[in-house]
């Protein structure tokens, strides 16, 4: 015998419902079957994807040390045409590669360069953008001017072509 978890009268032990009150007696879990299941699915996805965020990509060559990575040079109105004709189709053939070009700053500022008219059309309207972590590199730049940049390519929002990690070439 137990005690009823609400009125306190003594039930049987196997008693799913109070025979005074009609309380529920059985735990949380029981009541709740498809919410304890979704829960139970829940924390299994969060440890899967703790455990697989934590591995690392793997490192070419020996002595588990990556080896540097060449930059593809590339023509930027080639490159640019390349991305205004199939966005799908560039980020294929680009993204998470390392490239450099050489193309007329349109603008600089806390985050990186700007590059305006990068494609041979008249009227595109994309652009490229190269966010470089070192901003001492460019403080003796000046708009208008041809930089060279390397960087890798993130993908294009919006008709900006993202790079990052980029560096003036000197």
């Amino acid at each position: 015998m137990k005690k009823c978890s609400s009125c306190q009268t003594e039930i049987d032990d196997k008693a799913k419902k109070c025979p005074n009150c009609k309380s529920d007696q059985r735990n949380w879990f029981m009541k709740h079957k498809i919410m304890s299941t979704i829960l139970v699915l829940i924390v299994i996805g969060v440890i899967a994807s703790a455990a697989g965020g934590s591995k690392k990509a793997a490192t070419s060559g020996t002595g588990g040390t990556a080896q540097p990575q060449t930059a593809t040079v590339v023509d930027v109105k080639a490159f640019g045409d390349e991305f205004d004709a199939n966005q799908v189709a560039a980020e294929n053939k680009y993204k998470n590669k390392l490239v450099q070009f050489t193309a007329p700053i349109s603008n600089i500022t806390d985050t990186g360069l700007s590059f305006q008219n990068v494609t041979s059309k008249e009227f595109s309207t994309t652009q490229i953008s190269c966010n470089i972590s070192d901003k001492n590199s460019v403080l003796s730049l000046k708009n208008g001017e041809s930089a060279t940049v390397k960087g890798t390519v993130t993908g294009q929002t919006i008709g900006v072509i993202e790079l990052n990690d980029c560096s003036i070439v000197k």
